[in-house]
């Protein structure tokens, strides 16, 4: 039986001296093990933090993790979606495009990207990024209803109920879909 090693980012056992976790991407070796696991560490704790409602002092370890480990995309979508609750919107959208740039088929970073682009205001750009992490992963829930809600803010009523179905499709028991849907058949 080979040697394995857990993938510091998903946990998985992987063959030793594999360079990338054939599960999630994370880079692995490259002669920078002990970065890579101070920056796991870190981000796991800056995670904790978050889990508190304490994004100011959990950026500043995410910052510190991706820094240890540029190539570390859990720490570059943690630290966006952190940014974004304390609405540092521009640094929040540049943190999760490095995700993605490392994990082009993230689709939750494009999720977490189109909710900081709707928070920022800017619908049509969250309609590009849910349409893209839909097209990375076709059941994605969570993406069709954010999507339902940017095209409600554009106008957009036969798209946002068509995402509301599909929505519902998935969460068929999601009370505030179903009127957001009852509402928008109605025209309110």
């Amino acid at each position: 039986m080979p040697e394995t090693t857990r993938c510091f980012n998903c946990a998985k056992e992987i063959p030793l001296g594999v360079d990338n976790c054939p599960v999630c991407g994370f880079a692995l070796s490259r002669g920078r093990i002990e970065a890579i696991k101070e920056a796991a560490d870190i981000n796991s704790r800056a995670q904790l933090l978050d889990s508190k409602g304490q994004f100011e002092d959990s950026v500043a370890m995410y910052e510190r993790a991706v820094e240890l480990y540029p190539g570390f995309v859990s720490a570059h979508y943690n630290l966006g979606i952190a940014l974004g609750r304390i609405k540092r919107y521009e640094q929040a959208k540049d943190s999760l495009t490095q995700a993605i740039h490392l994990k082009p088929d993230f689709a939750a970073a494009y999720t977490a990207r189109g909710e900081i682009q709707a928070d920022a205001g800017d619908f049509n750009l969250a309609v590009e990024d849910y349409s893209k992490a839909i097209e990375l992963y076709p059941d994605y829930a969570n993406a069709y209803y954010k999507r339902a809600l940017a095209w409600t803010e554009l106008g957009g009523v036969d798209e946002a109920r068509h995402d509301l179905e599909d929505y519902l499709y998935y969460k068929p028991h999601d009370g505030r879909a179903r009127k957001r849907l009852e509402k928008l058949k109605e025209g309110v």
